[in-house]
């Protein structure tokens, strides 16, 4: 019970105003730990015929920064422009999509004019006064010309200063349709059709999104984004606590911001239960802690998503019992390429933590040979060789699943440290892909050491 009255409705809505674990933040209030990328999107687009892409692990929110960032950026007479990509999307299908889409856009808007600009409606005019389909779109399109005067319209119809978020690029699997979108970027800038796109995209790489076209990669302001901070993942659940006037536990702050594994999904998730958890407890509650954190883990592993708990469900489920206990190991690092003895190291702590006299402890070989079939399909294909090619080491194949690993370790009573305290501040290197160093702040310590 919270220590304000409030009715189950209202809480709900403004809590939704809060978090947002089911879709993507639409606001730069509410996005978190993202300011220095939100700076350099805004300094980036003066440059004219420049256009962004943000790529990176999945479920580490650019879907929220490109679409905060593009209310932030669209001129207030529209709403941007949110194509998704699919498996069946292709270049024609999107561009035909955007026309559509501006069209549309343009109805709604009582008060606009374009007999100005000077433009002859070759392919939106039609539905200018009739209705048009992305299907009669998508036949008119037979060149990067013709996908780039239809931009060009779509452009003047829609707003004063047009963005079109392009979603989920990597789902594109056509290496042609890449080309095609590359060429279409410099038609756009050789042409000055104003309209700004910004794409997202999972990957370890830009080029291998982009198939390695030199022509549109230097007309894109590339952000590879980065797992939240220590200090953006606990602002969340400070700021969803304190507008609810409640206090959080610094212990359960930290462990809320250490099994999130750095990934918003998951802390916007826990936060969301966490609140849930203290407004229906029968008693008032002022200051949440670890009981009101843990009821709240077992409420946030119920709700993941099938996705995410398919390769993990897969691992536990074999003969034996022993494949949980080295599945937690995996997860207990900030690093994610570690070695098969690295993995053994934490299994032994996690054992340690286990009850002595209900579970064996497994040797280093036969710990090992889990940790071979976490690579298979029937155990999940939880785990793949290490990125670095080096013999013996290993990587999750989604980094994502981490989290939730974590999360699933700490429900059991298994606290993964993982990772370690700074010495100096976390730096990306520039043109690597990776975190390098540890990364918790200085003053927070987890209470043991290994």
């Amino acid at each position: 019970m919270l220590p304000l009255e409030i009715e189950r409705n209202d809480f709900g809505v403004k809590l939704n105003h809060l978090v947002s674990p089911a879709k993507p933040i639409q606001t730069v209030e509410q996005l978190e730990g993202r300011t220095k990328e939100l700076a350099r999107i805004e300094k980036a687009l003066f440059a004219e015929g420049r256009h962004v892409f943000i790529y990176g692990n999945r479920g580490v929110g650019k879907s929220s920064l490109a679409a905060a960032a593009a209310n932030q950026c669209q001129s207030v007479d529209a709403p941007y422009i949110d194509v998704s990509c699919s498996t069946d999307a292709t270049f024609k299908s999107i561009v035909a999509n955007i026309g559509y889409q501006a069209i549309s856009a343009s109805r709604l808007r009582k008060t606009k004019t374009t007999k100005n600009l000077g433009i002859e409606y070759r392919f939106l005019k039609a539905g200018m006064s009739s209705e048009t389909t992305t299907y009669d779109l998508h036949d008119e399109i037979h060149s990067v010309a013709d996908a780039g005067e239809v931009l060009r319209e779509a452009a003047a119809i829609h707003s004063e200063r047009p963005i079109v978020v392009l979603d989920e690029f990597d789902r594109l699997t056509s290496e042609a349709d890449k080309v095609l979108f590359a060429d279409l970027l410099k038609y756009v800038g050789d042409k000055k059709i104003g309209i700004t796109f910004f794409f997202t995209g999972v990957g370890t790489t830009l080029e291998k999104l982009l198939g390695g076209h030199p022509s549109a990669i230097r007309q894109l302001e590339t952000i590879e984004l980065p797992k939240l901070s220590w200090d953006a993942r606990w602002d969340i659940a400070l700021k969803a606590a304190k507008a609810f006037g409640l206090e959080l536990d610094e212990q359960t702050c930290v462990r809320l911001a250490a099994v999130s594994d750095g990934y918003p999904y998951y802390v916007h998730l826990l936060t969301e239960k966490l609140m849930w958890h203290v407004y229906e407890a029968p008693a008032v509650i002022t200051t949440i802690e670890r009981e009101h954190y843990v009821a709240a883990l077992h409420d946030a592993i119920e709700s993941i998503n099938a996705e995410l708990r398919r390769p993990y469900d897969m691992a536990v489920s074999q003969r034996t019992e022993d494949f949980e206990e080295v599945l937690w190991a995996t997860a207990d690092s900030d690093y994610l390429d570690r070695t098969g003895d690295d993995f053994f190291t934490s299994y032994q702590y996690v054992m340690k933590q286990r009850d002595p006299f209900s579970k064996r402890t497994l040797d280093s070989a036969a710990f090992k040979a889990i940790i071979k079939k976490l690579k298979s399909a029937p155990c999940g294909e939880v785990l793949v060789n290490s990125r670095f090619n080096r013999r013996g080491w290993y990587s999750y194949r989604e980094p994502v699943l981490r989290g939730y690993v974590r999360m699933q370790a700490e429900a059991h009573g298994i606290e993964l440290i993982g990772e370690t305290q700074a010495t100096k501040e976390l730096r990306q290197v520039s043109g690597r892909t990776g975190y390098y160093g540890p990364s918790v702040p200085r003053g927070v310590h987890f209470g043991r050491r290994r």
